[in-house]
């Protein structure tokens, strides 16, 4: 998958030197309407003017994760992601769906290894109390006891429905865990069992307060919006909210040696999961966000695994004696660190073994055969594709810019990947490949028959 594969609005304004037909991404230039303020608290606010339906999106990036976490406290940033709709001094328990749902709008939050993001869409006569919600919230959190206690139950349960009632989840965690293993992320972002079991909402506020200040905000906002008055909405209601001293010295606590994986060698691990027919996922490390061999393998994830057209689908599932029922490949990039993975499920009677030395020996043989410059080009128009496919949506903007900020300081570094994608060519992607394959890899298991 693409970083790039995100949403751009119609505010935009895309142009082509001397109005030749575009052919491809060196041939975009993208320039986005974007009014940038930061407080003097820290708080980083991006702003995007889009008059087309008085609606607008709202969203929040806390730069703090599962990475941010030690033992005792792992699944802090996903427990305070509910939490954070519980209610706060302001707007206390029940209220924040209530207003929300009832003007019409949606509100939802998500946490990964590197960020935790909180998003409204809305009407846009709704935007003050929203700002407020979202003021109440960050300073003034409740974290009552009882619904504390409550949701401690609910995680738990997520948990054990994402993962250890899921096949594909056992994969993808223990995966994790073994890639990483020892680094800040070889931790289930959902938190260990005993850890969710056992830590308290003392701790749980300790970590709010260092985490959830001004200072470790990206704020977006797109849509019908008047840059100018949002702006003083903002002042007035985030401005005195104090900012966390000690947040960035735990971001440059975390230095780039700590995350380097310790996978040395070839290892299998065979999982014991509710699967007639074995899933597997063979692992490989890869580079953090914006490396620039992170661009060519995800390309090379496409080429591999996207699609009919892709090589593990003609060789594998499109074939009159077919290996596997399923099969996928992407290249996942995080802050600091990375993983390519293939992975899919097995047709009955093909035996682990073999299917793995299968695969092993035909990548090696892939790296040359296919890679090409049509298939390369292929992959590029179906990125410019889906960028194209989200060009008026203000909540596809937002995270774009978001994220962006968030990872590289600088919103505009989607101009700087447009160039790197568009400059890839045929031998970067067969370099990134022939050191994939000669890199030690992770094959792990889920079947039924397994010991484990």
């Amino acid at each position: 998958m693409m970083k790039f594969m995100l949403f751009l609005p119609l505010v935009l304004a895309m142009s082509c030197a001397n109005h030749k037909p575009k052919t491809g991404l060196a041939d975009i230039e993208i320039d986005i309407d974007v009014q940038e303020v930061k407080l003097e608290n820290g708080l980083t606010v991006l702003m995007v003017e889009n008059p087309k339906l008085p609606i607008f999106s709202l969203y929040m990036f806390y730069k703090v994760g599962g990475k941010n976490e030690h033992p005792g406290i792992t699944g802090a940033s996903h427990f305070l992601e509910h939490m954070m709709f519980k209610g706060a001094k302001k707007y206390g328990p029940g209220i924040i769906d209530f207003t929300i749902e009832g003007s019409g709008g949606s509100t939802n939050a998500y946490t990964t290894n590197d960020l935790t993001v909180y998003y409204e869409n809305l009407p846009s006569s709704q935007l003050d109390i929203m700002l407020d919600i979202e003021a109440d919230r960050m300073e003034n959190l409740l974290l009552k006891p009882d619904d504390f206690e409550k949701e401690r139950s609910v995680v738990l349960e997520e948990r054990k429905m994402r993962y250890e009632n899921s096949p594909r989840g056992q994969l993808f965690m223990q995966m994790m865990a073994e890639v990483f293993k020892g680094t800040p992320y070889g931790t289930s972002v959902i938190g260990n069992i005993p850890d969710l079991k056992s830590v308290s909402r003392e701790q749980i506020f300790a970590y709010f307060k260092k985490f959830y200040a001004p200072n470790n905000v990206t704020m977006v906002i797109v849509g019908d919006i008047k840059s100018s008055k949002t702006r003083k909405m903002i002042e007035e209601k985030f401005g005195k909210i104090a900012s966390s001293p000690s947040v960035q010295g735990e971001h440059d606590s975390l230095t780039p040696a700590m995350f380097k994986s310790e996978l040395v060698k070839d290892r299998e691990v065979h999982l014991k999961g509710a699967t007639p027919q074995p899933m597997f996922m063979m692992s490989y490390p890869s580079y953090a966000h914006g490396h620039p061999k992170s661009y060519a393998l995800d390309i090379l994830g496409s080429v591999l695994g996207d699609g009919d057209s892709s090589f593990l689908k003609k060789r594998y599932v499109l074939v009159k004696k077919p290996m596997a029922s399923s099969i996928y490949a992407g290249n996942y990039t995080l802050e600091k660190s990375g993983v390519f993975f293939l992975g899919g499920e097995l047709v009955k009677g093909v035996k682990l073994a073999e299917f793995k030395k299968t695969v092993q020996s035909e990548l090696a043989l892939a790296c040359e055969s296919e890679i090409t410059e049509h298939a390369i080009m292929k992959v590029k128009n179906n990125y410019l594709l889906d960028v194209y496919k989200g060009l008026d949506t203000n909540a596809g903007l937002a995270s774009f810019l978001g994220e962006r900020h968030t990872f590289y300081g600088d919103y505009k570094a989607y101009k700087e990947e447009l160039a790197i994608y568009a400059a890839i060519g045929v031998g970067d992607v067969k370099a990134v490949c022939q050191e994939l394959v000669k890199e030690p890899s992770l094959f792990i298991t889920v079947w039924e028959k397994n010991k484990n």
